[in-house]
Order: C-alpha cells, then structure tokens, then sequence
C-alpha cells in the first residue's frame, strides 16, 4: 500500500509536499516528547555509555543548545551525541538495551561496514549517535541528506543518499553541567559550533541547512550513505 501510494504522490507531483507536512507533524510530536522526557534520556545514555568506559559527548543541535541556550533547543526534537568511533565497543547494542534503549537504524557507507550514525529510541524520542572520525589535527563526522530525486526507500535500495563530511578541530572533552547533569563536551565548544553552523551560530535560524550558503566546515563528498533498519 506504502508503495502504491509514493508512486500515485509522485506522479501527481505533490510527493515533496506530502513529505515536507508529515516530516512538521513528526518534528511537532518529536519536540513534545523531548520536552517531557529529553533529560531523562540524556542521563540514561550518559550512563549506559559511562559503563563501556566511552565519553559521548554533545554535539549539533544539542551542544548549540547547551552553549547557546543553556539547555535543549525549544524546538529540537532529538538528542544527539557523538563518539570516537574507535572507543566503540562492540557489544554497544547490548549495552544501550540494558539502559532502556531500542536499536532502530544504522546509516552506513558505501562499504556497508563504516558506521556514519546510529538511531535509538528511549521512550518515543530518537537519540541520534554520530561516528567520529580523525583526519590530521579535525575530527569529522559523516551527515547524510535526502536523495536528489528519489524517495527514500528507493533511493535506499539503489545509489543511497549524498553526504556530507562535518569537520571540527580535535581536541579533549570535559564534563559541564547541563541542566543538572555533567555531560561531555568538547573543551573547544566555539571552534566547533563555528566549524558547523559558521560564525553567526549565536543567531537562532529554526530551520536552520548548510545549503542556504552559510559559511562552514562542512564539505560535500562523492560518497553514498545507506540506512539499515532493525
């Protein structure tokens, strides 16, 4: 039925629109749920990442908001956190189930053995876990973005998703207090808010894209993502 419905969407040419309103009833529902159970799951996963001996540190959104707003973002609706990907151990699943965390997508790429960012959910909101990468004296990270014609599911079982590469200067993280809990950060918070969203970080944009042109470190690759759902 999903399907015949996609292609009935694309044919009448109101797909990207159709999308565009449920993705907002989605993001709408997301915020609710992080307003009522974000910090929760953000001490869960502290915890659960505490226990394998790993410092999952904020990153995107959630540290512009620590820095920024001094807490969640109003409207954000996740909690992403990052990780060295070599920290990683690999029973990190079993650990997270334990903690009250749910696998629910791995988005991968082109080898289908290097992790880009894995999803959980905690009580109905996604906790969003970027790979860390290092390359000279940067970290990056690996952002993927919506095919340039496809739907999603099709464009999954074929050439996958353009991507990005985030780069931010490395340096050490350090526990801060963030609405009552001390959670990791990059000691470098500037330098990385400014490597991601460009100088002008401090002025909250809502909709904020690297494709509006803003001046970033983040750099578009010939790369492809793929997604895996469990």
């Amino acid at each position: 039925m999903r399907d015949l419905l996609v292609k009935i969407a694309l044919k009448l040419g109101i797909y990207k629109w159709l999308v565009e309103k449920i993705n907002h009833i989605k993001f709408e529902i997301q915020a609710q749920k992080m307003r009522r159970n974000g910090l929760e799951m953000l001490q869960a996963a502290d915890a659960a990442f505490t226990e394998m001996d790993v410092k999952a540190f904020l990153t995107y959104g959630c540290l512009l908001g620590a820095y920024r707003d001094h807490g969640f973002i109003s409207y954000d609706p996740d909690i992403d956190l990052g990780v060295l990907s070599d920290e990683i151990p690999a029973d990190i699943n079993e650990h997270m189930a334990k903690h009250g965390f749910q696998l629910y997508r791995s988005v991968v790429m082109d080898d289908r053995k290097t992790i880009a960012e894995t999803t959980y959910i905690y009580k109905g909101i996604h906790l969003d876990v970027f790979h860390y990468y290092r390359e000279g004296d940067d970290f990056y990270s690996i952002i993927q973005r919506k095919h340039e014609t496809k739907e999603w599911k099709e464009a999954n079982a074929t050439d996958g998703f353009p991507c990005d590469r985030s780069y931010v200067p490395a340096c050490e993280m350090e526990r801060r207090d963030f609405l009552g809990l001390q959670i990791w950060m990059p000691i470098d918070t500037d330098g990385w808010l400014r490597a991601i969203y460009s100088d002008s970080y401090m002025t909250p944009i809502k909709n904020w894209d690297v494709a509006d042109g803003y001046v970033t470190r983040i750099i578009k690759t010939k790369n492809r993502t793929y997604r895996l759902l469990y």
